[in-house]
């Protein structure tokens, strides 16, 4: 009875899991919930339709048949499959390369001249016999002698690119990590860095190559530093208070990238009043009225504006961090931004 139980168990088990492997809907809303979680915790400002959209492109390439890499031991399989066609053609290849060579011969050798018999010449009294010609024997050529053909070499094996882009893989992420300052970007890398393992396991390259490519993104991301101000130029607007489809979309402030040496860089802003993603080097911050109302009165004073710098993106990280203080001298929480008004 305990053995039927304990077999009885272990199917229960089995079924569950299997249950559980084949419900792609909870599968989808679990990892759903996991991705929105550490896009939050990492500061990616990422949308629901955005991690929706990428989470049907993983499932859908999710499981796809691709042949192996190159490979010694694939090149050996797909001779042992194709080892009687191969070894028919090559009985074809040697029967009629062997018949050439003996019809070249045959044909070079030049064959002995027969020379019919000749009846002997009698020359009538009293004159004198002719010397007869002498008769000139045609040279003997010999055939010609055949060289010996080289044996074919044997096509070098195909490299196995594997190792090498693993090897790339391991020195990029070893330099992500150094650069990495503090937890955000140490989650944005484990995130990459668990693509990367899923790809090793199933030996996948082309899924490594799309990790690394992520991951050099994220390098560049890290490698940034700059300071988004407030614009403060003539005959340019620093803030605005947008209205959208008739009614109050926000207070916000005009803002840029700038780095040390005061170039401007382009950011990639998800402008929330039509919900898709720009380039641009300007957009709009959205902060609360009475701090829009503080920047605005200190620059119509003197048409300047003291309170610049807005954010700082310190290298080493992978988001901004707000410096603009509130009323209450407390550092702002990011608000909605917008591309255009």
């Amino acid at each position: 009875m305990l053995r039927i139980m304990d077999v009885a168990s272990a199917l229960r088990r089995e079924r569950e899991t299997a249950e559980s492997q084949l419900d792609i809907t909870t599968a989808k809303a679990r990892l759903r919930e996991r991705l929105l979680a550490t896009a939050q915790a990492a500061g990616e400002p990422v949308t629901d339709a955005e991690v929706d959209a990428a989470i049907e492109r993983y499932f859908a390439e999710q499981h796809r048949y691709e042949d192996p890499p190159p490979s010694w031991r694939r090149f050996r399989a797909n001779l042992w499959v194709m080892r009687w066609p191969i070894g028919i053609a090559t009985g074809l290849v040697v029967a009629v390369t062997l018949g050439m060579v003996a019809l070249a011969n045959a044909v070079a050798t030049p064959a002995t001249p027969v020379r019919p018999h000749e009846a002997p010449v009698v020359a009538p009294r009293g004159s004198v016999p002719a010397p007869s010609s002498p008769v000139v024997e045609a040279p003997v050529v010999p055939p010609p002698v055949q060289q010996p053909q080289p044996a074919p070499q044997p096509a070098p094996p195909p490299v196995d690119p594997w190792p090498g882009a693993w090897q790339r893989w391991e020195q990029t992420m070893a330099a992500a990590q150094k650069l990495a300052a503090d937890d955000g970007a140490r989650a944005r890398l484990a995130q990459v860095d668990a693509v990367a393992q899923a790809a090793k396991a199933l030996t996948d390259l082309s899924r490594l190559r799309s990790a690394q490519r992520e991951l050099e993104e994220v390098i560049t991301r890290l490698e940034e530093e700059y300071v988004v101000t407030i614009v403060d130029r003539p005959g340019e607007k620093s803030g605005i208070d947008r209205y959208f489809q008739g009614r109050l979309s926000g207070y916000y402030l005009i803002v840029e990238a700038k780095t040390k040496d005061g170039s401007t860089l382009p950011r990639r802003i998800v402008n929330i009043e039509t919900k898709s993603r720009h380039e641009v080097t300007k957009w709009g911050e959205e902060v609360p009225e009475e701090v829009w109302n503080r920047i605005v009165a200190d620059k119509r004073a003197d048409g300047v504006v003291d309170e610049a710098v807005f954010a700082r993106k310190a290298r080493g990280s992978t988001g901004e961090v707000v410096v603009l203080p509130d009323g209450r001298g407390r550092p702002l929480e990011r608000g909605r931004s917008i591309t255009q008004w």
